[in-house]
């Protein structure tokens, strides 16, 4: 089985304009190489992210599942749709196709008693197997007044997927280094927790704490950034996380976002069919390792 760690799922008032005009950046800056004479805001990736869309990706591509992670960007600027309306259309769409879609929450940690409500309920009617927190909104992992929200996700058993690495327009990319999860793991010893994108560019620290924490696992995703100009970069990478965590790696795609740059289906195609690793690291890498993760 194929699993896809990472992908996205929105529309358009479910993220706020600077939002938006920050993941514009990096493709604005690509100008030069991409045509951007259509209206960006509307097309980039698309202002329409529905699960039709994503099964047509992901049936070309041959995955069998994704999970989809919502982002709750509402403290940096509240958009027109908020948190709730998000999650509950994430999880009402993924239960359209639950052979495919398997839903994550996606809740600022800063969020409080309304935080720890929204898990409540969405624990209540769907028993969801993990969270996205994105700590570049604003928050280092390790603060004392998340504690409750952590006490939470460790009472519901909860797979963590953390954003790490860059980050652009108001948030604050030093927040989401992978160091500041060590406290974290350190009063939470049973908690898995996913540093996605490898930790980017703090990917040392990913490796450095996996050695001493068990339960750290990253993901690929983000990494066909670096494609089609630089295979060799992407292979040395992957290469790299699987010698030091082994198959507590996971395949992600970070869908849509990258599209533009490196299609969905030959990113996956890469991964599947690239020389670098063995076919059992593939295989769990390519969904084992998720598979276990999620208790598939």
């Amino acid at each position: 089985m194929i699993i896809d760690g990472h992908v996205h799922m929105w529309l358009r008032p479910m993220y706020p304009d600077v939002i938006i005009n920050a993941y514009l950046e990096p493709w604005l800056a690509m100008s030069e190489f991409l045509d951007l004479s259509r209206d960006m805001e509307d097309n980039f990736p698309t202002s329409e992210v529905r699960p039709e869309l994503l099964l047509g990706y992901m049936n070309r591509a041959k995955v069998d599942r994704s999970v989809v992670l919502p982002l709750d960007f509402g403290l940096v600027q509240e958009p027109k749709v908020g948190v709730e309306a998000l999650n509950d259309w994430i999880f009402g769409s993924a239960q359209l196709y639950p052979d495919k879609l398997i839903p994550f929450m996606g809740i600022d940690p800063r969020r409080g008693e309304q935080a720890i409500r929204l898990m409540r309920k969405y624990h209540s009617q769907f028993e969801p197997r993990g969270i996205k927190v994105y700590p570049p909104n604003g928050f280092y992992p390790n603060e004392e007044r998340l504690r409750p929200f952590w006490d939470e996700v460790r009472d519901m058993d909860l797979i963590v997927v953390s954003h790490a690495g860059a980050s652009w327009g108001p948030l604050d990319e030093e927040k989401g280094r992978p160091i500041h999860f060590k406290g974290v793991l350190e009063r939470y010893p049973d908690m898995k927790l996913i540093i996605a994108h490898l930790g980017g560019k703090y990917r040392a620290e990913t490796y450095e704490m996996a050695r001493e924490y068990e339960n750290l696992y990253t993901d690929c995703s983000a990494l066909q950034g670096w494609l089609p100009s630089d295979p060799g970069t992407v292979k040395d990478r992957l290469g790299e996380a699987l010698a030091v965590m082994g198959d507590k790696v996971i395949f992600g795609t970070d869908w849509p976002l990258f599209d533009l740059a490196y299609p969905y289906e030959s990113w996956c195609a890469f991964v599947r069919e690239q020389a670098f690793c063995s076919e059992e690291q593939r295989e769990q890498l390519m969904g084992g390792t998720m598979q276990r993760l999620l208790g598939l």
